[in-house]
């Protein structure tokens, strides 16, 4: 009979578990298909309705997936540079072709001077001060810099896409280096409870007996 009642307990503790963990799935996948129907509606994730509502977490999710795409744009632009494509169609051939966050936004950038609303380089310029990110606010002020004086852009695009790398490297050993002292939290509540009642209960049960 203990043993019955231990390995339910046990098995409620696990189901217990389970449940939530799958709930948190769920509220992070609708998080983020939230996220790309605001940046695909030109809308950052923290802007609603003109006003500026900042969350920490939800800006710092959304930078560091920005800084993640930075040197795969920044390597795209210098592969169609290289092939003989002028930037602003690599840079369009970019915007259209690719998905994420980083692409809205830069196709978000596109749009706006095609269209004539403002110039290309205040579209970039913009770009870089909506990301929040320094590598490629470094990106919009080298690329408008070389494009205003005819300077070549192969060696400077290497260069910044070697140090957004760099950058996204070192935030993510950052964030490895936090991930011990943010699981102590989850652990105390959710897995030291259970473990304690498979402990314990055998003992209470014979002190009830």
């Amino acid at each position: 009979m203990e043993a019955i009642l231990v390995v339910a307990v046990g098995l409620f503790a696990v189901i217990a578990f389970a449940n939530l963990f799958s709930w948190g799935v769920d509220c992070r996948r609708e998080i983020r298909r939230r996220k790309r129907a605001r940046s695909a509606s030109g809308v950052l994730p923290w802007e609603s309705e003109g006003r500026r509502v900042l969350s920490h977490r939800q800006k710092e999710a959304y930078e560091l997936a920005l800084e993640r795409h930075a040197p795969e744009m920044i390597d795209a632009l210098a592969l169609g540079m290289r092939a003989g494509m002028s930037f602003e169609r690599a840079f369009r051939s970019y915007c259209f072709r690719f998905d994420d966050e980083l692409a809205l936004l830069c196709r978000q950038a596109c749009l706006k001077w095609e269209s004539g609303l403002v110039s290309r380089d205040d579209a970039l310029l913009e770009l870089g001060m909506r990301s929040g990110v320094a590598s490629l606010e470094r990106f919009a002020s080298n690329v408008v810099r070389c494009l205003r004086f005819g300077s070549p852009m192969n060696r400077m695009l290497e260069a910044l896409a070697s140090e957004a790398r760099g950058c996204y490297r070192a935030k993510m050993e950052e964030k490895v280096a936090k991930a011990p002292v943010k699981m102590l939290v989850p652990t105390a509540v959710l897995i030291l409870p259970a473990m304690l009642i498979v402990v314990m209960a055998p003992v209470f049960l014979g002190f009830v007996q």
